[in-house]
């Protein structure tokens, strides 16, 4: 899979205190604001993720997922992942579950393009 087809980083699916956190890598060839990033959806075993509470972890920074187009002036840079936070989520360490998310890229430069990019993988969830 090219790195712009890629949506699910390679820290995958991680326990951590109070939820899960799921790597994310931007399927785009140049780095963008995460204003123009969507999280389109997510299902874990099959099972759709209601992403109400869910955040965005990225530089050492959180910021609810529904806030995610006002971040006009915070780049995600195309080597780094950024985390999805899925607070009151739980799973055990070391199962294992399919997860499919699919992000949504609407370049700044590219009037009226949405490009949509989902990803199914079998993770592992780490400690």
């Amino acid at each position: 899979m090219l790195p712009v087809e890629r949506v699910i980083g390679e820290e995958g699916l991680t326990a951590i205190d109070g939820g899960l956190k799921l790597a994310m890598r931007l399927p785009w060839y140049r780095s963008l604001p995460f204003s123009v990033v969507e999280v389109g959806s997510l299902s874990i075993d099959g099972q759709d993720v209601d992403l109400a509470d869910a955040l965005i972890e990225y530089d050492g920074e959180r910021w609810p997922l529904a806030s995610n187009g006002e971040r006009v002036d915070t780049f995600w840079f195309i080597r780094d992942s950024a985390f999805l936070i899925l607070p009151n989520r739980a799973l055990d360490v070391g199962s294992e579950h399919e997860v499919a998310l699919n992000l949504f890229v609407s370049p700044p430069y590219i009037p009226g393009m949405k490009r949509t990019n989902p990803q199914t993988d079998t993770l592992r969830v780490a400690a």
